[in-house]
């Protein structure tokens, strides 16, 4: 009797520690994967809309198309292929990345931060082009850039800001953007560091 007593809490035990290394295994692998898939979303944000082809892209977008190919009813397929180009190249850049935020690929926060304005200022533009496309390809043409912009939108940066109490100074003169007392307070900050 003790000794099936025993067996059984052995098992116990046992069932017990299985699981729990289970989970701590499908939490490590989550976190892998989050870190991994926020590498590719720095990445994006970083080196792809820094390149010389997205900023002639997002130039042309919000300074040429709408003069050159003035809306509405004009499509995305419409456009010639120079300016089809440009409209495609910046659309899927906030596509893509609409895609890591609607698969929670990525913290929000992190894109809301750092595209919110950009993305908002080329959906205005782009919006009566994308909405002429989706008469021929369906609602569901670029869903994912309207997603980010609609998040972005509703979630404006200036909220953000503040729930992500980042330090400011608290006035700026003009020549250094400090006044005299931030600029001394820095100082005793960076000799704090240097010890």
């Amino acid at each position: 009797m003790i000794a099936d007593l025993a067996n059984v809490v052995a098992a116990c035990g046992s069932t017990i520690a299985v699981v729990v290394s289970v989970v701590f295994a499908l939490r490590q692998l989550r976190s892998a994967q989050t870190a991994n898939q926020t590498l590719v979303a720095i990445e994006l944000l970083t080196r792809d809309r820094s390149s010389d082809e997205f900023l002639r892209a997002e130039d042309f977008v919000l300074n040429e198309l709408t003069v050159r190919h003035p809306p509405p009813d004009v499509s995305v397929s419409d456009l010639p292929a120079e300016a089809r180009h440009h409209v495609v190249r910046l659309s899927l850049y906030y596509n893509g990345l609409g895609q890591m935020l609607a698969f929670a690929a990525v913290d929000p926060r992190l894109l809301v931060g750092t595209v919110s304005y950009r993305s908002r200022q080329a959906w205005r533009i782009l919006e009566p082009y994308i909405l002429a496309e989706r008469t021929q390809r369906g609602d569901t043409y670029l869903s994912h850039f309207e997603h980010l912009v609609h998040m972005a939108t509703h979630n404006p940066w200036a909220e953000a800001v503040r729930k992500f109490n980042l330090k400011r100074f608290d006035s700026y003169p003009a020549e250094l953007g400090m006044n005299d007392a931030s600029a001394r307070a820095l100082s005793r900050e960076r000799e704090v560091a240097h010890h």
